[in-house]
């Protein structure tokens, strides 16, 4: 992070700590219970992200913070102390904007399941599920305002004909943000998601799964491995050791992704990455990694690198310990646009024929994008 977002997010978060603490005393003055309360309730929230930093080793951008505190300061503070509800445009761009907060929220949690192999759908359910959840929290923050008018006396609530109005804002952001990723998890489309949610449901995914998962998964990973390799299988015995020096190697790296490309042009598959082209569990353990993160996050730079942002929609993958070691398994969909390995300067073409990943080039190369996207 530069100077210039650490000037930036110390001014802005700085300022509103003033503002509530200047309202803090007037409400006092005043006694006006509802404003004390969110005053306190603004300002406490400002220390939250330090505080998850310091105790709990969970970073969030300066960008997020900004904008959750702007929200909270305008959806409780503004809102109450200085009357702006009464205009109902305000009021409309408020619940629009908290409707987007929410879905991209839902959307970046759910993908990060899906990503994870915990959420196993469609993009199409997995829209669904990101239209309910947004609405769901929408419909409860309208409780939550219906409350706080019950027992302050405030006016978040103007009258049911309001309340209507903020549920169908929400209604209209629920359905943009669902509509948006379904397109962004199909075709890998702009990146809506955001990547402190998605390393946070990643770092804790355990807790996500069902207790058998682990042990369901190795049963169904070792019957894949007696099925032994075809046109939607193939075994690595290494991420990006050569077996023969015991040193790292490049064409290591690039004979995975390379079968991953071709998995990607043709009808998908799946990559299984610590098992011998025999079938014998070798495990990652051989690649020397310091641990399972650290593996993860090389082999999502790999992708990221020499096949490209826009298709790991298409790429999920995960850690499975198999027979007291651990193997890498990479499921592939079928991409609906053509997929280059980038080395350096070069970009190849592979696509699958039976067992085997072959490179594409001239007429063939042509003729075979044309007849399949």
């Amino acid at each position: 992070m530069n100077i210039k977002e650490m000037g930036f997010h110390f001014i802005v978060i700085n300022l509103i700590r003033l503002l509530l603490i200047v309202e803090f005393f007037t409400a006092l003055n005043q006694e006006r219970n509802l404003v004390l309360v969110f005053s306190i309730f603004g300002f406490v929230v400002t220390f939250v992200p330090k505080f998850l930093h310091k105790h709990f080793r969970i970073s969030t951008s300066r960008t997020i913070e900004v904008l959750i505190v702007l929200f909270i300061f305008g959806a409780l503070f503004l809102n109450e102390v200085r009357s702006l509800y009464r205009n109902p445009w305000y009021d409309v761009l408020l619940n629009l904007v908290g409707a987007f907060a929410l879905g991209l929220v839902s959307l970046s949690v759910l993908y990060a399941m899906y990503r994870n192999g915990v959420l196993n759908s469609s993009p199409l359910v997995l829209s669904f599920l990101v239209f309910s959840i947004t609405l769901a929290l929408a419909g409860s923050w309208e409780v939550f305002e219906f409350a706080l008018d019950s027992f302050f006396g405030s006016h978040l609530q103007k009258s049911a004909l309001d309340t209507m109005i903020d549920i169908s804002v929400n209604l209209a952001g629920a359905i943009i943000v669902s509509i948006a990723g379904y397109f962004y998890v199909k075709h890998g489309k702009y990146n809506l998601v955001s990547k402190f949610f998605v390393r946070l449901v990643g770092r804790n995914i355990k807790h996500l799964r069902a207790k058998d998962t682990l042990e369901r998964s190795e049963e169904e990973i070792l019957s894949l491995i007696k099925m032994g390799e075809s046109e939607r299988l193939e075994f690595k015995s290494t991420l990006r050791t050569n077996l023969h020096t015991g040193m790292r190697d490049r064409k290591i790296e690039l004979s995975a992704l390379k079968t991953l490309c071709a998995f990607l042009n043709s009808n998908g598959g799946t990559l299984l990455v610590g098992v011998s082209d025999s079938g014998n569990v070798l495990g990652l353990e051989n690649d020397h990694f310091e641990n399972n993160d650290a593996l993860k996050l090389h082999f999502t730079n790999l992708l990221k690198e020499n096949i490209g942002n826009q298709f790991l929609p298409f790429i999920d993958f995960e850690l499975f310990p198999v027979e007291d070691k651990h193997v890498l398994k990479v499921d592939c969909r079928r991409s609906d646009k053509r997929v280059f390995l980038k080395d350096e300067n070069d970009e190849e073409f592979y696509v699958r024929n039976g067992p085997s990943s072959i490179k594409l080039k001239g007429n063939s190369m042509l003729e075979y994008i044309e007849n399949r996207f």
